[in-house]
């Protein structure tokens, strides 16, 4: 009776959460898919730019009242927004464009860029939500400023810099652009670790570190990397402004070199003695040792004896037994 109740009870949640799974399929959310683009790869300050914003909505269920749900911006003033501030509807399958714009500020000139982030949603919900947001950023080209830092003696990633902690001398520093592609300037740090480029283009830079033998850069954000980005800014403090911990690690010996002198290499290997040298006349020959050859032999002649005794000792067992 037990099994029977327990049976009912299994069927009857069943009967309950069928109908509501059915009902969530039958419910589709709309996937909304959201990319933007500026209209120029470079802007002075003031300018006015355009971005072109394409909305697709990729489900099997219309989009209701499509919209603006929040973001944020730097750099830019005037945002408008359009249609994403009121809204639209969007069939499923189907893509739609429009445009918002705005104009750079003086805080875009001292950064390099600006950059305008939103995100967008849909009445009736959204399938997928990492697919509405989108960010594009404005550069503003032809600033210039200096950077610098110190390259300082740490045991771990997030160690602490203060005016009083040694620094690393002798690491090369490499600034280039943020993706790599473009090298805009090299240094070397001093005796305190300082290293300082002047005149780097505002915005984000690649700094790439060398250290010296016997030291690591514990760089990135688990101390992994030998290289960090750095945001270059105009009208900033000249005070240096990126900090990046070394630790001292054992430096391996290093290795004989194939091109040491013969008469070195033969110093180092004792030579052996005259009297234990083969005649060139006898042939190949046993290798020599330094041993008596003679103790082999009679080693050798012993271990067949025994082997011989051991062999007659279990024939005459095993005879013994079959007897």
């Amino acid at each position: 009776m037990r099994k029977l109740a327990a049976a009912a009870a299994l069927v009857g949640v069943l009967v309950a959460v069928l109908p509501a799974t059915a009902a969530l399929a039958a419910d589709p959310k709309p996937d909304i898919a959201v990319t933007s683009a500026a209209d120029k790869a470079n802007y002075a300050e003031g300018e006015t730019f355009t971005i072109t914003v394409t909305v697709k909505n990729k489900s099997s269920v219309d989009a209701n009242h499509v919209h603006y749900t929040g973001g944020d911006s730097e750099g830019v003033d005037g945002v408008a927004y359009g249609e994403l501030r009121t809204g639209f509807d969007l069939a499923a399958g189907a893509t739609k464009t429009v445009q918002i714009t705005g104009k750079t500020n003086h805080v875009a000139w001292q950064s390099g860029y600006g950059f305008v982030a939103f995100s967008l949603a849909a009445d009736n919900g959204e399938a997928n939500d990492a697919d509405n947001v989108t960010s594009v950023r404005l550069l503003v080209a032809g600033v210039f400023d200096d950077l610098g830092g110190y390259v300082f003696q740490g045991e771990s990633y997030d160690a602490e810099w203060t005016p009083k902690t040694p620094g690393v001398p002798g690491v090369k520093v490499v600034a280039t652009s943020a993706d790599g592609k473009t090298k805009y300037a090299e240094a070397i740090t001093d005796a305190k670790g300082l290293f300082r480029f002047a005149r780097l283009p505002a915005g984000d830079v690649l700094l790439t570190f060398t250290a010296p033998a016997g030291w690591k850069i514990l760089a990135g954000e688990n101390g992994e990397d030998a290289h960090t980005l750095a945001q270059v800014r105009a009208d900033d403090s000249d005070e240096p402004r990126v900090f990046v911990p070394a630790k001292k690690v054992a430096v391996s010996s290093p290795s004989v070199s194939p091109s040491a002198s013969p008469s070195a290499s033969a110093s180092a290997s004792p030579s052996p003695s005259p009297s234990a040298s083969p005649s060139s006349s006898a042939g190949p020959g046993l290798p020599v040792t330094g041993d008596n050859t003679m103790l082999f032999v009679g080693a050798a002649a012993v271990a067949v004896a025994v082997g011989t005794v051991l062999v007659l000792v279990a024939r005459r067992r095993r005879v013994h037994l079959q007897a």
